[in-house]
This record gives C-alpha cells, sequence and structure tokens, in this order.
C-alpha cells in the first residue's frame, strides 16, 4: 500500500511544483523569481519564431542536487497566436521545473519560501502546447525515467487554467509500478490567491495489463503534510498486475499491492479506492494508514 501512497504524493508534489508563479522576463538560465541556487536551465540550440520555439538538448537542474533533466528536442508554440518565444521559452521553464520538483519529491531548499500562487496573466487569452521527445530524467543513485514523448497542452487559461498531459513510452529503472502511457486532464482553481484547487478532471495509466483510473481534487498547501486530498482511484486486473510484479519487483512491492487489493472494494474486474489526505493523515476507504507524510 505505502507503493500505491508514493504515487499521490508525487501527484501532489507535482501539483505543488505547477503552483508556483507563472515568470516574468528575467534571466534566461532560470525561471525568475526563483534563484539560480534553485534551478537553472540551458539549450544546446533554440530556434525561436513570432508564436513558436524548436530547440534541441534541454538541460534542467536542481542544483546541489544531482538531479537533472535532459530533452533531446523541443517544440512549443501558441495555437492563438497570442504570445512570443521568449514567453513560451518560460512556459517551458516552469514545466522543467515541476518535472524535477516531482522527480526530486518535494522543493530542495534553495527553492523553499517561494510563493506558491498562480499567475496566468503573461498566458491569458492564449493556448500554448509543448512536446518533448527523448525525456531523461535522472538521480545520483541510478534512478533514471525515460519518456520517449511528453506532451503539455493548455486548454484554458481563464478564469481557470486548465492543462492536459500525456506521456508515452515511460519506462522508470527503480520503479516497478511506473505506467508505460500516462494521461491526465487538471484543473487549476484560484488563480493568483493563496486558497488554489487543484482538481483532477481525469487520470489514466496503463501498467501492464491493467490500467488505472482516477479523478479528485487536491488543495496544496506548503507541503504534502499541509495540503489536503480527496481522490478516487480504480485499478483494472489488479490480481494480474500482482503475479506481474511479483516476477521483477521487490517483495514489499508485491506485500503493499496485495494489502491495497484487501483494503479496496471489487466491482467486476475494477478494484476502486477512495483516498483521502488531511493533516498530514492518509485515509484510504476511510481506514487511516500509519503512513508519514512530509
Amino acid at each position: 500500500m505505502c507503493e500505491g501512497m508514493m504515487s499521490l504524493k508525487n501527484l501532489l508534489l507535482v501539483s505543488l511544483a505547477v503552483a508556483l508563479p507563472s515568470v516574468s522576463a528575467g534571466r534566461a538560465s532560470t525561471l525568475s523569481p526563483l534563484p539560480a541556487s534553485c534551478f537553472s536551465y540551458s539549450f544546446g540550440s533554440s530556434h525561436p519564431s513570432a508564436h513558436g520555439l524548436t530547440g534541441t538538448k534541454l538541460h534542467a537542474t536542481l542544483p546541489g542536487t544531482e538531479v537533472s533533466l535532459d530533452v533531446q528536442s523541443v517544440s512549443l508554440n501558441d495555437n492563438k497566436s497570442k504570445i512570443d518565444a521568449d514567453t513560451l521559452e518560460r512556459f517551458n521553464a516552469a514545466a522543467a521545473f515541476a518535472a524535477l520538483t516531482a522527480f526530486h519529491g518535494g522543493l530542495t531548499p534553495a527553492c523553499h519560501g517561494q510563493s506558491t500562487i498562480v499567475g496566468t496573466s503573461d498566458i491569458q487569452g492564449s493556448s500554448p502546447e509543448g512536446t518533448w521527445s527523448s525525456v531523461r530524467l535522472q538521480k545520483a543513485d541510478g534512478h533514471d525515467l525515460t519518456i520517449r514523448s511528453a506532451h503539455i497542452e493548455t486548454v484554458e487559461t481563464d478564469p481557470d487554467l486548465r492543462v492536459r498531459l500525456v506521456g508515452t513510452g515511460i519506462h522508470a529503472s527503480k520503479q516497478p509500478l511506473a505506467p508505460s502511457t500516462f494521461t491526465t486532464d487538471l484543473t487549476v482553481q484560484g488563480s493568483g490567491s493563496a486558497a488554489q484547487q487543484i482538481s483532477i478532471n481525469s487520470l489514466h495509466a496503463v501498467v501492464d495489463t491493467s490500467t488505472i483510473d482516477g479523478h479528485g481534487i487536491i488543495q496544496p498547501g506548503t507541503s504534502a503534510a499541509t495540503s489536503t486530498a480527496d481522490v478516487h482511484i480504480s485499478i483494472t486486473d489488479i490480481a494480474g498486475l500482482i503475479q506481474n510484479v511479483q516476477q521483477t519487483a521487490p517483495a514489499k512491492v508485491t506485500t503493499a499491492l496485495t494489502i491495497a487489493r484487501l483494503m479496496g472494494h471489487n466491482n467486476g474486474n475494477s478494484t476502486t479506492w477512495d483516498v483521502q489526505l488531511q493533516g498530514g493523515v492518509v485515509t484510504v476507504n476511510r481506514v487511516p494508514l500509519p503512513i508519514p507524510v512530509h
């Protein structure tokens, strides 16, 4: 069950990262107002156009963590032709920072104290989207996450920010439950205010022969422990998933899935869970779990 809760924790962390401020013009190597000690990035080459940007060999880091992101090629554009290449580059940098923060497992000390208020004024009335090809996230401990293609599309910017994310060809060296494909649709409400709400309109992932679907609401705090969440998750053929995973995964993963299966509600070929996070306590189907949330 702990492995399943880690997925929820990572979702919260992604949401917290996305909830950092929209940037204004600043140094090209960082994401103003974040300091260079928090986040930096560079392109091997980039080619701006009126409402687009392409680039190669994007490299981004969280300095001092040995966590890095490398993207072979980047393609960005605004479908409504409202924003320029500089704004698209900042949009891209925000996505890179979100990916690194989630992969690291939270904000680094150099990033603490930064605002967690979304500002969409830079992209309001536009429809930016971007595609990353040949993506690799790395940690010093040998944990690698590779993605063949990742796509982000901004569906709405007014009054709320709504985005769709799609990842294909996913492989994680130390996460046996990593999906091969992943899609999600998120809406960030309360833009520009301290009281934010992130709605998971839909989430769909494929792990071996099983599918994972979910929806729910997250209210980010200053950390996962001060955040709240109410999420509904369903998995098809969890018995087959356990059988497949136990061939390669550590025993604790199989044990966690078995416990999760016992705690779930069966609905035909699907097993479902209602997961809440409140006051640092995770509750699954109304049963509180002794899992530390930091």
